[in-house]
């Protein structure tokens, strides 16, 4: 990952895959789950990465001068840290977190008829599916400055990790297709 550009990419790719992640999990782990209402869910996923201008922005009161992705950009394959960097990431995350987790209230506002355990498993859903992603994404340990752990080994839930567990042996048939393109590149060049 070069530019700016192939970080937008990379993110559109993540979220592309969560989707695909999180449907596969519904279907096969969730099957009373038969909301229409997941898919538009789980396109929210990381949402605030996509806000590029600051009147997309503003409606959150959202009030640093640069967009959240362009922010996070800073720090890509940062490893380690130091204070004042970690601090800054921190801050970075806070606010992607905070327009997130507004952007998905809205949408149960919206959405009303979803029950609070429909909401749970939905929330469930789109956690496994983005730790999954996260962990075998062969751009991830780039992106992060250090190699992953399987999210079944990295969470602490023994139902959210059998989850995991489940979705790791078929990442590949789920994510065929989207997986950043100069991966390979990149390897062959270290």
């Amino acid at each position: 990952m070069r530019t700016f550009a192939e970080f937008q990419h990379h993110i559109q790719l993540h979220r592309k895959r969560v989707v695909k992640l999180g449907l596969a999990l519904a279907q096969t782990h969730f099957p009373r789950l038969k909301s229409p209402l997941l898919e538009p869910f789980l396109n929210l996923h990381d949402h605030s990465k996509t806000l590029t201008t600051l009147e997309a922005l503003a409606r959150f009161d959202y009030g640093h001068p640069e967009a959240p992705a362009r922010r996070l950009f800073e720090f890509y394959g940062w490893n380690p840290l130091d204070e004042s960097c970690t601090r800054r990431l921190l801050q970075t995350v806070n606010d992607i977190n905070a327009i997130d987790d507004e952007v998905r209230l809205e949408f149960f506002k919206q959405h009303p008829e979803i029950s609070w355990g429909t909401q749970d498993d939905f929330y469930t859903i789109e956690r496994v599916a983005d730790l999954v992603d996260r962990s075998l994404d062969p751009i991830a340990a780039e992106e992060f400055g250090h190699p992953m752990v399987l999210a079944s080994d990295f969470v602490q839930d023994p139902y959210i990790a059998s989850l995991a567990m489940w979705l790791e042996k078929h990442y590949g048939e789920f994510t065929k297709n989207l997986s950043f393109p100069g991966e390979a590149c990149y390897k062959l060049a270290e």
